[in-house]
């Protein structure tokens, strides 16, 4: 008799945890139904390797996937003694486009590094395109998009015209306009030219 009942808790205790293994499975965030649960898992275990290299291959890995399970581990990757961490762990909190790395990736604006500037002029110009805020972008996105026009360094400069013109807020116009006037690169006023265009068209 006590051997019939420590088999039948035995078998309760195994149909529980097949209950819950089908659960976690077939769950919306689980592997069924969600394509990016095992590379994201597999990435995540990378992005802790001691090596920077492996470090950096899965902070830019995790931006393909677009998994938003990896958008807290990659702002703690914003911290990464290694630049080119930081790097693509800004390019893909970008590409996920979360608004929890809105505040986070605005501070890189200012970083001494332009390879790190130009990412997060990048990232944050792809945020302001979030599905749900392509008419009403946050205005914090755009502010900080205005002061980068005027970063001295090229690249940076036109990426951020840029992505203002892809976003089209026309907040960012007079902006714009007093770029043009003051630039001595033909270049940039051309990307001023382009990008007046598109807010113009977005908002006809």
């Amino acid at each position: 008799m006590a051997r019939e009942t420590v088999n039948a808790a035995s078998n309760l205790s195994l149909q529980q945890k097949l209950r819950k293994f089908i659960t976690w499975f077939s769950h919306r965030d689980g592997p069924v139904r969600n394509w990016r649960y095992f590379p994201t898992r597999v990435l995540l275990r990378k992005l802790q390797s001691e090596s920077s290299e492996m470090r950096a291959y899965a902070a830019e890995g995790l931006g393909g996937v677009g998994d938003v399970h990896a958008v807290a581990p990659l702002i703690n990757a914003l911290g990464d003694n290694n630049s080119t961490v930081r790097r693509f762990a800004i390019s893909s909190l970008g590409h996920i486009r979360d608004p929890r790395a809105i505040d986070v990736l605005i501070p890189f604006l200012q970083d001494e590094d332009v390879d790190l500037r130009c990412a997060a002029v990048v990232a944050l110009g792809e945020l302001g395109l979030d599905e749900e805020r392509v008419s009403n972008p946050p205005v914090q996105i755009i502010e900080a998009l205005m002061g980068s026009i005027w970063d001295t360094d090229r690249a940076v400069c036109s990426a951020a015209v840029v992505a203002l013109g892809r976003i089209g807020n026309p907040q960012a116009i007079s902006a714009l306009n007093a770029l043009a006037d003051a630039t001595e690169s033909e270049w940039i006023r051309r990307y001023v030219s382009e990008a007046l265009h598109q807010i113009d068209e977005q908002n006809a």
